[in-house]
């Protein structure tokens, strides 16, 4: 087999156990170097080199028999598949499912080194690509919880006021890798590899003798703190860290709409306490419980535990079928839940609608294949114009544009999916959720949702106005950043703006923030679903002052004569610190990513004719199209005055019939030209994308 590597070690003599328990005792190197194993030829990531250093990792070391336990610890990058670790042919364990930088320990029970020649080997099950990074690889002659904790640490989390708060502390040694701590989750804590969640403001670890970086977060909204420490065996310290609130979001609660358990759920691997103390530690105010096909209430477990003061959950449903996912809420406890083998979505939708107290209905991660099946495939849905094409209704009230847990390899994948619905004139809320299974692999909360009510008290939130503001839109997606939109300073997402016949133009405010570890590089507004103004944001004075930007934009009243409506998106570069580091995408469709943190708010509508009511651009398509039957020259002229949405739905409408189409195009030039160039494109991407079986 090529690209293997052999190489032996020799160990001439191994510490008592006494002397072992004492210090930390020397290793012996199986493997020093990283190295880059694929196991596959297509490479995952465009950063990675075309041809991985091996296939796999093997290597052969001396050594003694192990009377006692050992640990065999190595340095993991970029791990998404399933990869063996296996000692003279027995299992120590897999490799753990993460992209973080990060150490991992394996327990050798005593027995498995044997005198003489010993072999070490780490494969992929499977053959789906994974780029990763193996090394750093040594054997320690000292049980993995005796090593842990030949250190300990002693952190406490407070506010400016001194109060203990709770958050999530991150441990990485000297080269930035997450580390094995000596701690086990319990009520008050949740603990993974380099992260401690603590529910009370207080945690207590121990760690091996090292140079490490401990941060605290308390997720979006609060400041990071940070401190560098020297342990050597046998030390103890205690240290305090102040977290500051650094994005203002009063009258605005923290929604997340998409939140799992292994507990319920089955897989990933929080369990249900844990998720009460990463809940209140990333600072989730209105947590939605959607466990698949199940309506858990996570109330009884949140008072057991303190955490109640925190947050005021909501019983949801993700409603699992074969043909999409949603999630569905507020659920009246014991209710019958629809019935999730239902293919059909009117039906399905229908059925969601009637289980008693549901008032919401999420597509969850349309560009998504789950059971063989993409929602909005290009096959079945058009995003120009948010045309079913399969016959499935679209009568959900709310979609994910931004879920951290199943991140898109264009960021704005999704919300220019959204704006097509929008379009169409579809009632339809944009959401932000973390779809977290997990204690510390994807955040819970780091995808959200703020809405617009009274967040005075987060362990007794008014749910019923929490949901009614949600349906009529009036949230903002947040996903490392936090932009908000007002019109004439009084009007903002979810609202309707009357504009009167002599009025002036449309003054639109964007604000931008966020805290002092993320950035923002731009700030724009969105007419109709199209660009139509881009603010370039000026880097802070300082690495500690929190992002804070704002512009004014006039919109011409001429542009204004006919109805429209507005959305701002706020973007920036991926946070790559492993306190938050946003994740790769979870079915990337390119080699190439570039991390970004994201923003955008609900739509705010215009009635720019004055009538009092809001006509979509669908609907104006119709009647364009009704009033100008037969007359392609006064359609065009008609055209040439109306946003581009518009005319993209009146060649979906025309296209019934080919020849009024073709005749129009024919004639148009310009502005008009494009818009029809885009819809035939669209058009034939999906009559492409359903010959070819493509999802």
């Amino acid at each position: 087999m090529r690209n293997i590597i052999i190489l032996s070690f020799s160990i001439l003599h191994w510490f008592s156990i006494a002397s072992i328990w004492a210090d930390d005792p020397s290793p012996v190197v199986i493997e020093d170097a990283l190295q880059h194993v694929r196991t596959t030829a297509a490479r995952e990531w465009a950063w990675f080199p075309e041809n991985a250093q091996m296939q796999r990792i093997e290597r052969e070391f001396e050594s003694s028999a192990n009377a006692e336990a050992w640990t065999l610890t190595l340095r993991q990058q970029n791990v998404k598949q399933s990869w063996d670790v296996r000692l003279n042919g027995a299992s120590l364990g897999r490799l753990v499912r993460d992209e973080n930088d990060m150490r991992v320990d394996f327990p050798v029970p005593p027995g498995s080194v044997i005198d003489g020649k010993n072999r070490l080997e780490i494969r992929q099950n499977g053959t789906d690509s994974d780029d990763i990074r193996i090394g750093e690889v040594r054997l320690y002659p000292m049980w993995a919880e005796a090593r842990r904790n030949l250190a300990q640490v002693q952190i406490s989390l407070v506010d400016p006021a001194g109060t203990p708060i709770p958050g999530r502390i991150t441990i990485t040694d000297q080269a930035g890798a997450l580390i094995p701590v000596g701690a086990v989750s319990n009520h008050d804590t949740a603990v993974r590899q380099g992260v401690v969640y603590t529910l009370s403001g207080k945690a207590a670890f121990g760690v091996a003798p090292g140079q490490y970086r401990i941060v605290a977060t308390r997720g979006f909204e609060y400041s990071l703190a940070d401190v560098t420490v020297q342990l050597t065996a046998g030390q103890r310290i205690t240290k305090t860290l102040v977290l500051s609130r650094e994005v203002d979001t009063r009258g605005w609660v923290a929604c997340d709409t998409h939140v799992h358990t292994v507990t319920h759920s089955g897989h990933g691997d929080c369990t249900i306490e844990e998720r009460m103390v990463t809940l209140a530690g990333e600072g989730i105010e209105l947590p939605i419980a959607t466990d698949h096909n199940k309506a858990i209430d996570y109330r009884p477990i949140a008072e057991s535990m303190g955490a109640d003061a925190y947050f005021t959950p909501v019983i949801g449903d993700e409603c699992t079928t074969k043909q999409g996912h949603f999630n569905i809420f507020p659920i009246r406890p014991d209710s019958e839940l629809p019935d999730h083998t239902q293919t059909d979505w009117k039906s399905l939708l229908a059925d969601i609608a009637s289980t008693p107290d549901v008032k919401v209905a999420i597509l969850n991660h349309a560009r998504d294949i789950h059971s063989g099946f993409r929602p909005f495939s290009p096959a079945r849905h058009n995003r120009l114009t948010g045309e079913r094409l399969d016959g499935q209704s679209l009568d959900f009230n709310a979609m994910e544009i931004i879920n951290s847990g199943a991140v898109q390899t264009d960021t704005l994948e999704l919300f220019h999916d959204w704006c097509g619905l929008i379009n169409r004139g579809l009632d339809v809320t944009p959401v932000g959720c973390s779809d977290s299974h997990d204690v510390a692999r994807f955040i819970v909360g780091q995808g959200r949702t703020y809405i617009r009510c009274d967040d005075a008290n987060p362990g007794q939130i008014n749910v019923a106005d929490a949901i009614d503001a949600f349906v009529q839109g009036r949230v903002i997606v947040s996903y490392g950043l936090l932009v908000n939109l007002t019109v004439h300073d009084d009007s903002g997402p979810g609202d309707l703006v009357s504009l009167n016949p002599d009025q002036g133009d449309l003054v639109v405010t964007a604000r931008v923030t966020g805290p002092a570890w993320t950035r923002a590089d731009s700030v724009a507004l969105y007419v109709c679903g199209h660009e139509r103004f881009r603010h370039k944001v000026a880097p802070p004075s300082g690495n500690e002052t929190p992002v804070d930007a704002r512009v004014t934009w006039r919109l011409p009243r001429s542009e204004c004569r006919h109805d429209l409506w507005l959305t701002a998106v706020a973007t920036g570069p991926g946070i790559t610190d492993p306190c938050w580091a946003t994740a790769l995408p979870y079915q990337p469709t390119s080699t190439s990513f570039s991390p970004t943190v994201f923003s955008s708010t609900g739509a705010i509508r215009v009635d720019g004719d004055g009538d009092g009511t809001f006509t979509s651009s669908l609907e104006s398509a119709r009647q364009i199209v009704r009033r100008h039957a037969g007359d392609a020259a006064g359609l065009l002229t008609r055209l040439r005055s109306s946003d581009p949405s518009v005319i993209h739905h009146v060649a979906s409408l025309l296209r019934t019939s080919g020849d009024a189409l073709a005749e129009l195009e024919s004639l148009a030039q310009g502005d008009v030209a494009k818009a029809l160039s885009e819809a035939r494109r669209a058009a034939r991407m999906s009559v492409v994308a359903k010959l070819e079986g493509v999802e």
